[in-house]
Order: structure tokens, then sequence, then C-alpha cells
């Protein structure tokens, strides 16, 4: 699968596809989701596509079925997942660091 960042002109290659439609999305990407996602980035990618944060909301939590329309808001989240992931790497490693120096 292959992700643009957010700043890119390139449109996102979607890994879902027409057989992916009416059925909810698989319990991995739900979990991955829903640990490095929150309500405000639900809130900033239905700005941004248009899509509901309710549907969006029911997407992740499997209560919706993924369709063409909706599946463009769940890409957006998977980069918004990827971004956090990274941010939550950085932080950890400067903690880490300075819990070490308290130990040494």
């Amino acid at each position: 699968m292959q992700l643009q960042n957010e700043n890119s002109k390139k449109d996102i290659i979607s890994p879902f596809t027409t057989e992916n439609y009416g059925k909810v999305i698989d319990e991995e990407l739900s979990g991955y989701l829903r640990r490095h996602t929150g309500k405000l980035d639900r809130a900033e990618v239905c700005n941004q596509t248009g899509v509901g944060t309710s549907t969006i909301r029911d997407v992740v939590f499997r209560t919706t079925s993924l369709t063409a329309n909706n599946s463009k808001a769940i890409l957006k989240l998977i980069e918004r997942a990827v971004v956090n992931c990274n941010n939550s790497i950085t932080e950890a490693q400067g903690d880490k660091m300075y819990l070490e120096k308290l130990l040494s």
C-alpha cells in the first residue's frame, strides 16, 4: 500500500477493492486505527473528505461496512495513524533517553 504525505499532490493508491465494499474492515486494521487515532483525527479527516465523523467512527469500530465513499476517509485516517505512530516513537525515544540518564 502506498500512502502519500498530507502535503503531497498525488492521490492515495487505495488498498481497498470493490470486493471490500459492503464488508466491515478487518479486526487488525480496526485495532490499529483505534490505538493510533482519536476523535480529533476523525474530525480532521471529516473536514478533508466530507465523510461524517460518525460514519468514520462506525467503520473503524466495525459497525458500518466499507463503501467506495467512506473508504477515502479510512485511507486518510490510515495516513494519520502512521503520523501518530511516528510521533509516539519519537516521544518514547526521548522518554527512554531521559529515564536512562536518571539511572546512570
